[in-house]
């Protein structure tokens, strides 16, 4: 190092050749993120689906605790708003048990979390005697209409039926009170044994 001022290097200084990915490492690096995305997707959203047919059952529990509720106050079960031909009072058409709400035995609207045509929850009250049941009294019938999770279905079977008629079939779950006819593994209000 003499000290010497060298401007040709100044003006071109050394240059470094560019360093990057070619279209065969870019090609394999998303092929990677494409089959993990492959993989994962799927277990993410199975556990979105489970998570929500956890909620319908956890929403039709604190249902049917504020009809038995309503039922030990008033000597009745709550009222259904059935459509016109419909059969049951159903989430899905945005008028479900306005009682329980009025009255104060849920502090919000529950409703599947889906709420559309083929997932929502039923509700029904049906006369003494209706389809053959047996108890002292009206009766109700409660409802899942779709689990999205066929495992969380086979894992959670409902089961509600009188001589004439097996809601079972007509739901993926179901529960009621009323008839002597339940099972007794069926979801319990709380309290109950």
């Amino acid at each position: 190092m003499d000290g010497s001022f060298d401007a040709q290097t100044m003006m071109h200084p050394k240059q470094y050749p560019r360093r990057a990915f070619t279209v065969l490492e870019l090609g394999v690096v998303i092929l990677i993120l494409a089959i993990l995305a492959g993989v994962l997707v799927p277990r993410v959203t199975d556990r979105l689906a489970i998570a929500r047919d956890t909620r319908r059952l956890s929403d039709l529990r604190v249902l049917r605790d504020a009809i038995e509720q309503y039922h030990r106050d008033k000597g009745a079960y709550p009222p259904a708003v059935v459509a016109a031909g419909a059969g049951f009072d159903v989430t899905c058409d945005n008028g479900f048990l306005p009682d329980l709400l009025k009255s104060g035995y849920l502090r919000e609207a529950v409703a599947d979390p889906i709420n559309d045509a083929s997932h929502f929850y039923a509700y029904n009250v049906f006369p003494e005697g209706t389809h053959a049941c047996k108890g002292k009294g009206s009766y109700y019938v409660l409802g899942i209409k779709k689990f999205e999770s066929a495992a969380f279905s086979a894992e959670h079977p409902g089961y509600f039926k009188c001589a004439q008629q097996d809601w079972s079939a007509e739901f993926e779950y179901v529960c009621g009170g009323g008839t002597s006819e339940q099972d007794p593994n069926a979801v319990a209000p709380a309290g109950s044994k």
